[in-house]
């Protein structure tokens, strides 16, 4: 009888010990929220462009503006100036 009594005893001890560790999970959750993203006054955000040649949004300081248009390397930039074919797929 007492090993039941002991049995159920270690039993508890290590439920009241999950609970326990699962409400100070809880509490810490609470209290920490995650940072939030407003966008307003980041000023390393940069705007995002699209490829003329394949589509690809990239951001702007990396894309090579040519003739108001953006690419994402000069092989996508068109052969000749003022013939090529701008913003369709080949």
């Amino acid at each position: 009888m007492a090993r039941i009594f002991l049995l159920l005893a270690i039993v508890l001890g290590i439920l009241w010990w999950l609970r326990d560790r699962a409400g100070t999970r809880q509490t810490a959750e609470k209290q920490e929220p995650p940072p939030r993203r407003t966008g307003a006054g980041d000023e390393n955000i940069e705007p995002m462009v699209q490829c003329a040649h394949c589509g690809v949004h990239l951001p702007r300081g990396d894309a090579i503006a040519w003739h108001g248009l953006h690419y994402c390397r000069r092989s996508h930039l068109p052969d000749m100036p003022g013939e090529g074919d701008h913003g369709t797929r080949s």
